[in-house]
């Protein structure tokens, strides 16, 4: 057996120097005492069961043999007085809970972890904090299946399927289960190099587990297995006689015999002698057995031999050679979403994993949202700007811990807050919260703590775009890539590559440049790439002057007179003006390092905004997408000359009477192929895009030029009697309900849709939501039925909302419709598609018991970028594989309609109906490209106004028979 564990009557707690990890009981028959058998490994759940236990007392008084159960109660109240409770005997079978002390003397209680569920899929031990569905099982195994094969994975899963917890719990355990088997590969591999450790038995488990387990010496460097008995690995028990063997004493103990009796396998009982006492004293009755008095200390330790100092230098030194090498070879996880609020929900559900705590993590923002410094608009431009200028080094006081310093307290303070400050798992307000209680900048706090972190959570912009994605020190190469809400990866990445410059940013800046160049003394470390770059600002002012003819005649539409040239013709107008191709190499290389500079000693650039970096990055970005790799992606673009402002007409505002507009001259550079961005990511090990509505699947793969040969769409979770989708296809009157631009400006079908929305409201309880295409439709709508008195109906019905474009009206009307749709009173909110409604905002419940969805939602064919993208489209089709033009507007559209449709049903437990206005659902055509659960859910339950209100499978029935189930629930 290994050492005794030795329990201190002055403490609650057990001192383990081996700690322990399960008692063993001999047969009643040997009447043998009870033995703690020690462990290398301390279990989370450490329970010691004092049933049927033994405990001798072994000290230097004479102990009479007890025998009366009351004097046993007695001894063991005296020496457990705060653990034991009165009356209980070491006979009880009551189990007490053991707080293991660690070598630093302070006791510690290990709390067992959930266990969760686990389930085994693709050779992974998946931990789950709830019993999985079939369709997270089916996620799962796709997320796991795709990281093993580094192959690219689409996961479109319905909302309220447990999609997050699925991909968190999938990455997680697979990553959890690369570093455990890297981390064994390695240690075996240093034990077989390494002659001394071979033949010792738990190496490997100690090389590998560092942090899970501590050396035990007696196990490792002893010659054979510790004999039962046992004291340490530098003494030998003694042989015990006869007497000794379970038989309890009947003769006093002699102090020389105090140090033997704990070597014999029993629980050693320490006693601290009192002050001034000699270790000699009898201070027992020679009646009742009681408490020795306590010393003062214990005895010396002996030294620990040589090879055993080297041998456990050696493990502790291949420990961290073995957690640094897992940590550089096992991929991190970066995990992306549209907002900081979607954020917050992912976080929530790491919260729950076993994983939370294992695996350590970080979430990166911008300076807008995790700056704690107050921001004075009268002193700075932007955050970015206040940041730079704040951050300046100088020599710091002689009392200050570091020989540098600025003038940003949080900032000079920002390793105060690291994984060890923070809570296992926090969200962007959590983070913000504790860097403002340590006074420490959250923004570098963070960045800092993604490199020791396995999961990253962050903006999926901050991987997509090549410029934050730099800018934050993302290094996507052989890692794994999560953006979760993917549906509209295809238009973040076009929007990502177009880029605008004005030639108002363009004289700004080079007045800032020629201000740093006039410092030519100050400044001869950083003078030469200055020339360069105002030099090449001063070319583009020419560039924008000389291009004004092309706008003399041009018509004006939004107030916007618009030329555009074939890609070919804009570069030779640049190479005309000295910043073409043949230039680009140049100013590339001054402009990558300007903004290093900028970012990394903004001191020696003084008086550059900001703003000036960005152009300078904007630029070289753009003319990089062009001219790079034999200028591969040049007829992937449009640029356009756009002349904003100047009109005739004046503009009113609230401070003057009227004023002009400032004529702005800007050029703007149209990406028309997605995959020009998302081709940066295809360095990751693998890429896994998911969301709720994917489909249709099949232009991810030609828009974004990369192969997914792993696709996942299952089926929705919600039981069928719990969900009702319909469509309706005539108005009140019998007229075609048809919801396209030139329907919806007939008054009848303005007046047919009012009344289908006026009759859901009254017969749904709390909370619907009415999604339409556009601004201009709902301010049509709404002007109409003011005029017919429909308005003041729905107003009577319930409390009515509109959603707004501007941010903090947007909050306002948000709070407001959630107060409402629980209350008596009810409500319904108009909404748009691709809005802040219809994208990722939860309403479950009571806030959403029906969707109205008004027409198809396709693409505004006027705007500029959508009509140059249907020319590309067309152009390319057949030799990139592209959808036509007819076919990409039909996919834009649905997938805005399915996002808009998932805010209903948000959970396996929610209820509601969706109902599709628009005659053309009746076709098959305009059914195609619906969720694959919302086909399912439809069927052929189309209705006309008169079947809607009457039939036996109306929405009212359904309406009625959830709210009685929901009542007798």
């Amino acid at each position: 057996m290994s050492s005794p564990v030795e329990i201190s009557d002055d403490d609650d707690c057990f001192e383990a120097p081996v700690p322990s990890k399960r008692i063993t009981r001999s047969a009643a028959a040997s009447n043998k005492p009870a033995v703690v058998e020690a462990s290398s490994e301390i279990d989370s759940d450490n329970t010691i069961d004092y049933s049927d236990t033994n405990l001798t007392s072994d000290d230097d008084s004479e102990l009479p043999e007890v025998t009366l159960t009351s004097k046993k109660n007695a001894v063991i109240k005296n020496l457990f007085p705060k653990s034991a409770k009165p009356g209980m005997s070491s006979g009880s079978s009551t189990k007490m809970p053991v707080c293991l002390k660690p070598s630093t003397k302070m006791p510690v209680c290990l709390k067992p972890k959930v266990p969760g569920f686990e389930r085994i899929i693709g050779g992974v031990t998946v931990n789950l904090p709830v019993e999985p569905y079939g369709c997270q099982i089916a996620l799962m195994f796709k997320v796991i299946t795709a990281i093993n094969k580094g192959q690219n994975c689409l996961l479109e899963s319905p909302t309220g399927s447990g999609k997050t917890l699925a991909l968190l719990c999938a990455a997680l355990a697979w990553q959890q289960h690369m570093r455990n088997r890297t981390a064994t590969d390695l240690a075996q591999k240093f034990q077989e190099s390494h002659p001394q450790l071979r033949g010792k038995e738990n190496v490997v488990e100690q090389i590998a587990s560092p942090k899970k387990s501590s050396v035990d010496l007696g196990k490792l460097f002893s010659f054979n297995k510790p004999s039962f008995g046992e004291k340490s690995i530098y003494e030998k028990p003694s042989d015990l006689d006869a007497s000794s063997s379970g038989v309890k004493r009947t003769e006093p103990l002699s102090p020389d015999t105090f140090e033997e009796s704990s070597s014999n396998g029993l629980v050693t009982i320490h006693k601290k002698r009192k002050l001034n006492t000699s270790v000699d004293s009898d201070s027992t009755s020679p009646d009742i057995p009681s408490t020795p008095e306590k010393t003062t200390g214990r005895p010396p330790e002996p030294e620990t031999p040589k090879h055993v100092r080297r041998l456990y230098n050696l493990i502790t030194s291949l420990q961290i050679r073995t957690s640094m090498l897992v940590d550089s070879s096992v991929p991190t996880i970066y995990y992306g979403a549209r907002t900081h609020k979607q954020l917050q929900q992912v976080v929530k559900e790491f919260k729950r994993t076993f994983y939370c705590g294992e695996a350590k993590m970080t979430i990166l923002a911008s300076r807008e949202y995790a700056c704690i410094r107050e921001f004075d608009r009268q002193l700075w431009k932007t955050k970015n700007d206040m940041c730079r200028g704040c951050t300046k080094t100088h020599t710091a006081p002689p009392d200050a811990p570091t020989k540098t310093a600025t003038n940003c307290k949080p900032f000079d303070n920002q390793k105060a807050l690291h994984h060890g400050s923070l809570p296992a798992a926090f969200d962007l307000e959590e983070l913000v919260a504790v860097g403002e209680s340590l006074v420490a900048c959250p923004y570098y706090a963070a960045r800092s703590m993604a490199a020791a972190a396995q999961i990253v959570f962050c903006p999926y912009n901050y991987l997509i775009e090549p410029g934050i994605r730099s800018n934050m020190q993302i290094d996507v190469r052989d890692q794994i890539i999560i953006i979760d809400e993917a549906h509209n990866i295809e238009d973040i990445c076009r929007d990502a590559a177009t880029q605008t410059v004005t030639r108002d940013e363009i004289q700004a800046a080079i007045k800032e440049l020629a201000q740093v160049a006039s410092y030519r003394y100050a400044n001869q470390d950083v003078i030469s790439y200055i020339d360069v770059l105002l030099k090449t600002l001063k070319f583009w002012d020419d560039w924008f002057a000389n291009q004004l003819p092309f706008l003399t005649n041009k018509p004006i539409n939004n107030n916007e007179a618009v030329h555009t040239w074939q890609v070919q013709h804009f570069v030779q107008t640049l190479n005309n003006h000295n910043i073409g191709m043949e230039h680009f190499n140049e100013f590339s290389e001054s402009a990558e390092i300007f903004c290093r500079r900028l970012r990394e000693t903004p001191e020696s650039l003084y008086g550059v905004t900001q703003a000036t970096g960005t152009l300078i990055d904007t630029l070289q970005m753009v003319l990089g997408f062009l001219f790079r790799q034999d200028a591969k992606y040049l007829d992937d673009f449009v640029p356009a000359l756009v002349k904003t402002g100047g009109g005739d007409e004046p503009r009113y505002s609230q401070f003057s009477q009227h004023t002009q507009d400032k004529e702005t001259l800007s050029l703007r550079l149209l990406c028309m192929n997605p995959a020009v961005i998302f081709e940066g990511l295809k360095e990751a090990k693998c890429i896994i895009l998911a969301s709720g509505t994917l489909t249709p699947l099949i232009s991810l793969h030609s828009e974004l030029a990369t192969e997914f040969p792993l696709q996942v769409s299952p089926n929705h979770v919600i039981p069928p009697d719990r969900v009702w989708i319909g469509s309706l296809s005539t108005c009140p009157n019998g007229r075609r309900l048809e919801c396209n631009s030139r329907g919806t400006d007939q008054p009848d079908i303005q007046d047919g849709l009012g009344q289908a929305i006026l009759w859901v409201t009254q017969v749904t309880p709390s909370g619907v939501l009415c999604f339409l295409p556009s601004y201009a439709l709902i301010n049509k709508l709404v002007k109409r039925w003011r005029e017919t008195g429909l308005w003041m109906q729905l107003s009577q019905t319930k409390r009515v909302f509109v959603e707004s474009r501007n941010v903090r009206d947007h909050n306002d009307i948000m709070e407001g419709y959630h107060k409402y749709s629980a209350s008596a009173e009810r409500a319904l909110l108009f909404a748009v598609y691709r809005g802040k409604v219809s994208e990722g905002m939860d309403f479950k419940d009571h806030q959403a018991r029906a969707v109205i969805t008004i027409g198809v939602p396709y693409p505004n064919t006027f705007d500029m970028a959508v009509k140059e993208k249907m020319k590309y489209n067309d152009k390319y089709a057949a030799q990139r594989k592209l959808l036509s033009s007819r076919e990409w507007l039909r996919v834009q559209a649905y997938r805005a309609l399915n996002q808009a449709v998932g805010r209903c049903v948000r959970h396996r437990g929610d209820w509601g109906a969706v109902l599709l206005l628009d005659a053309r659902f009746q076709a098959p055509y305009y059914t195609h490209h619906l969720s694959k659960w919302v086909k399912g859910f439809l069927g052929n339950n189309h209705h006309t106004y008169e079947s809607l209100v009457n039939s036996d499978h109306s929405l009212e029935d359904f309406m009625r028979g959830m709210t009685l189930r929901d009542e007798e629930d």
